[in-house]
Parts: C-alpha cells; structure tokens; sequence
C-alpha cells in the first residue's frame, strides 16, 4: 500500500488526506474517497478499506474538519456550523483533492452524514454514495451522544465536554473501552486484532485533538437536521446499517432509506456501529459491491 499524506484547503480549514495506490488510478473508474466519523482521524481507513482496496486499487481519505492533523481557523465557531456549511467545506476538500473526477464517497458515521449532504446540495462531481451508520439528525446514544448533548447545553457545559476529551485522549485504556462502547457485541469487537489496529493508526491524531474545536463541531452538529432535504438526492446512494447500532440507531437509516428516492439499504444483523470491525468479511464485501455497482452504473450513463 503507497500512501501520500498531505493538506487541502476549504473555507480556511485545512483538511489531511491520504492518497493510496495512485499509481493504480484508472481513467475509466470513478475516485473513491472515504471519510472518517467524530473523534476518529483520517488514518482510521488504513485498515478499515476492503482488503482488495489495501493493494489493488487507488483510493482516498479526506479528514472531517477540527480533526487532527486537519485544523480549524482562528475564528471557528459553532455558529458557522449548519448543513451549508458541512457542504462548502466538504465539497472544497473534495475537489481540491480531485479536481474534476467523479467520485464515490464512502462515510462512515459523521462521513456518512457529509455523503447525504454532498448529494443533497448536488457536488457536482459526486455520483454516487455510500452511507455507514450515517445520521440525519444529530442525535446519538452511547458514549458520543453524551459527548453531543453535553455540547449542545452551551458555554457552561464546555469544561465538562473538554475534560471528557482530555482524559479520553491521554488513556489507551479509556479509548479502547470508549471504542469497544460503539459495537454491539463488545468482548467480540475487543477481540478483533483490527479493533486494535484501528486505534494504533488513528492514536498520534487522538492524542492531539483541540477539544476546544471538537466542541464547537459538536454544538453545531447536535442541531443539524437534513432529513426533510433527503428527497433533493438525485444519485444512487447505499444506506449501511447495523441492527442493534447504540449511536446512530436503525430507525435513523430507515428514515434516510424511505426518504433517499431509490436508496438500496444493506442491514447486519446483531451489530452496532462498527461494521468495518464487527462484521469485518461482510461488511468488506457489501463495500466492494456498492462501490462496483456504483462505478458500473457511471461508466453505463457516460456517452459512448
């Protein structure tokens, strides 16, 4: 796997990127850029792609915003932060990263939101989604929907939200129970060496995230809402679920799978928010196929 690491430029945040195999990078196929989920970097993908992406096909990473190594500018605030915004941001990463390519994002969680709302405001570049774990509302359980709400209290409840992060970042013991936290089964997930390989390639990038930043993200994600803007989406899209999710709930995929006009919904039983490590082979699997089905249908619609 040849990995090129670097920066793009949106809105005045800088945003890290990964570029895998380039030299692997066909004219005729659409780019494949996947996006991480909150409190997660954009290393997370490095072991979490389909086995046949490690070595056999270009791919790309593009980091959330106020996620090390990206970084906010000086005037970041929970204000700026509305579904609008999550596109200008987002889609300028995007293209700076690719140009003009067609591309098929991959989100997972927080991506998965910033997948619906690319197609949503129409990127003009975007031609295909898949959701993982995606929310419409930004409204959680489990560990990350205390983190959400204690954020959406406001200025007094700041201290709190920043020492949850700070203590969570300075302990491998308390990431490694925060992570295990978002499966559904835990004792399974933990036993998983991916599980452990997931949290050594995003560690350097946790141990450095600005909670100040963090928290104005989440005060704004916490009032988000696009599900009444789903019909605008006018590309395929893919809604990956887990049945027993305890973040973003099965209920929330199925408003965005009735909502999306022709979303194809892929559900795994018996797990929560982590198909890429609980349900590892089939979660590969239903990736390799969404992402060929949506590059199939590109070259089938282009001119001859």
């Amino acid at each position: 796997m040849k990995v090129r690491e670097g920066f793009v430029e949106a809105e005045g945040h800088r945003l890290a990127y990964l570029a895998v195999n380039e030299h692997l990078a066909r004219a005729d196929e659409p780019a494949v850029v996947f996006i991480h989920g909150v409190l997660a970097s954009v290393n997370f993908w490095r072991d979490c792609v389909p086995p046949s992406f490690r070595e056999g096909r270009a791919w790309y990473a593009l980091g959330l915003p106020a996620h090390h190594p990206s970084t906010v500018p000086a005037d970041f605030h929970a204000s700026q932060v509305n579904e609008q915004w999550f596109f200008r941001v987002m889609n300028g990463g995007l293209r700076a990263l690719v140009a003009d390519r067609p591309v098929i994002v991959v989100g997972h969680s927080t991506g998965g939101f910033c997948a619906l709302n690319l197609a949503i405001h129409q990127a003009p570049n975007v031609i295909g989604i898949v959701s993982v774990a995606g929310f419409h509302v930004g409204k959680w359980g489990s560990v990350e929907g205390q983190l959400l709400w204690l954020a959406s209290l406001g200025r007094w409840a700041k201290s709190l939200f920043v020492a949850n992060i700070v203590v969570a970042r300075h302990s491998a013991f308390v990431q490694r129970m925060f992570a295990s936290l978002l499966a559904h089964e835990r004792k399974a997930y933990r036993a998983n060496p991916l599980s452990s390989r997931m949290l050594e390639n995003i560690g350097p990038n946790t141990r450095q995230q600005d909670p100040a930043a963090l928290f104005e993200l989440f005060n704004g994600i916490s009032r988000l809402d696009i599900a009444p803007l789903l019909g605008r989406i006018a590309i395929p899209c893919y809604v990956f679920t887990g049945s027993d999710d305890p973040v973003v709930t099965a209920s929330q995929s199925r408003v965005i799978a009735d909502g999306v006009p022709g979303a194809k919904v892929v559900e795994f039983p018996n797990v929560g928010h982590m198909p890429f490590i609980e349900c590892a082979d089939a979660c590969a699997r239903a990736l390799e196929s969404a992402i060929y089905d949506l590059s199939r249908g590109h070259v089938r619609s282009m001119p001859a």
